[in-house]
């Protein structure tokens, strides 16, 4: 028998040395995920980013260490057989049919599948203003105009009545955004259902519900009406909020089977990652955690708030896991102050709040900070002597 060469047998040490380590790192790593800790939201790192209204406590410990399997064992699979898989939980959790379910990539993709199929030039999306810009964006990529609705005052969320009388003119789609970002406001069961049943047939409602979980029992969800047969109704939703999931891109709608099938045709191949449906199935049947996370926010929020009020600082109470508040200088000022002054990334202009800026929520220490530097921004009698050149 022949011998082997010096440097194949190096080589196979190597392949074997490399092989036990790998294993080794994979049980360190599971240990780790299973020691994830309520206490401990993520660790802070300069800029702090409180933009995008991200959960600074990350996900739960099983979507993290089943996002770990995931990637380990099926990064090169595309993820179509599990992605249906998901669909049947997500339907089974609000007592709906896998076929009034849709995924995507993010409840962003949904969004401008809705306005892609839904509006046209004569048929312009109808949204509050100000709302989540999602529709806005996408209709004007195609060079659709959307309809927009002014609230009657800041923290209003949505003027309904306006926004019913142009329905009648324009058939096309109603966006809600509930609770409402970037105020924080929710429309209650009484007010949304109304609105639903006088909304013309022929309309499609589009209620984002991005924020719902953090509302606690009191939140009256349209996934109610869409379980009760409303044939003109989509409701989104998304795994990026309190789930903690932002990065791994999962979101869903539900509506009645013909406007998912109009919507489904239009949806990007293989949308959703192994990665990001292994981690959303263990985030969605880990509903302990997410009443963790819920009553953290409030804890976070009311902290934030009251330091807030202290200060003096106007702001609109909120639902969510964000406070727009006004600081009594324009948004520009107040963004390059909390940045330059304070590594403090905040959330981006609203242009019919040139005086608001939103903050997200994030852990006890960041808040305290944004306080901090609040409080020495609040002290200055001139803008122009804060040293920020805008």
């Amino acid at each position: 028998m022949n011998q082997l060469k010096r440097r194949e047998f190096i080589t196979l040490a190597a392949g074997a040395g490399a092989a036990v380590l790998t294993g080794c790192t994979a049980e360190k790593s599971r240990q780790t995920l299973l020691d994830h800790s309520l206490a401990e939201p993520v660790k802070n790192r300069f800029p702090i980013v409180l933009s995008s209204n991200e959960n600074p406590f990350g996900p739960c410990p099983e979507a993290l260490e089943a996002a770990s399997r995931a990637v380990f064992n099926s990064s090169h699979l595309y993820a179509r057989e599990k992605r249906d898989q998901l669909s049947r939980e997500i339907a089974d959790f609000y007592g709906l049919n896998s076929s009034e379910i849709l995924l995507g990539c993010g409840a962003i993709e949904l969004l401008k599948i809705a306005t892609d199929v839904f509006c046209s030039a004569r048929k312009p999306p109808i949204i509050s203003y100000p709302v989540y810009e999602a529709m806005d964006y996408y209709a004007g990529l195609r060079y659709i105009g959307a309809e927009r609705i002014p609230v009657k005052t800041e923290d209003a969320g949505h003027d309904l009545m306006r926004m019913l009388e142009a329905a009648y003119r324009y058939e096309g789609l109603i966006y809600l955004c509930n609770p409402c970002n970037p105020t924080g406001v929710t429309i209650g069961k009484e007010r949304i259902t109304e609105f639903i049943d006088l909304v013309p047939e022929g309309v499609i409602v589009v209620v984002d519900e991005a924020y719902a979980e953090y509302v606690g029992t009191d939140f009256f969800s349209c996934m109610n009406l869409v379980r009760s047969g409303a044939p003109n109704l989509i409701v989104v939703r998304t795994f990026s909020k309190i789930y903690g999931l932002a990065g791994l891109r999962v979101g869903y709608c539900a509506g009645n089977e013909e406007l998912i099938r109009a919507m489904a045709g239009h949806r990007l191949w293989n949308n959703i990652n192994q990665a990001g449906l292994a981690a959303a199935r263990a985030a969605l049947e880990n509903q302990t955690w997410l009443e963790k996370m819920r009553r953290e926010n409030e804890l976070t929020k009311n902290y934030f708030c009251s330091g807030l009020k202290e200060l003096g600082i106007d702001y609109i109470p909120s639902s969510t896991s964000f406070v727009l508040m006004s600081a009594g200088r324009s948004w520009e000022e107040t963004h390059s102050y909390l940045y330059l002054k304070g590594s403090i990334v905040a959330g981006r202009k609203i242009p019919s709040l040139p005086g608001h800026i939103r903050i997200s929520l994030g852990s006890r220490g960041d808040m305290n900070h944004v306080l901090s530097v609040l409080k020495d921004f609040q002290s200055l009698s001139d803008p122009k002597n804060s040293g920020v050149v805008i």
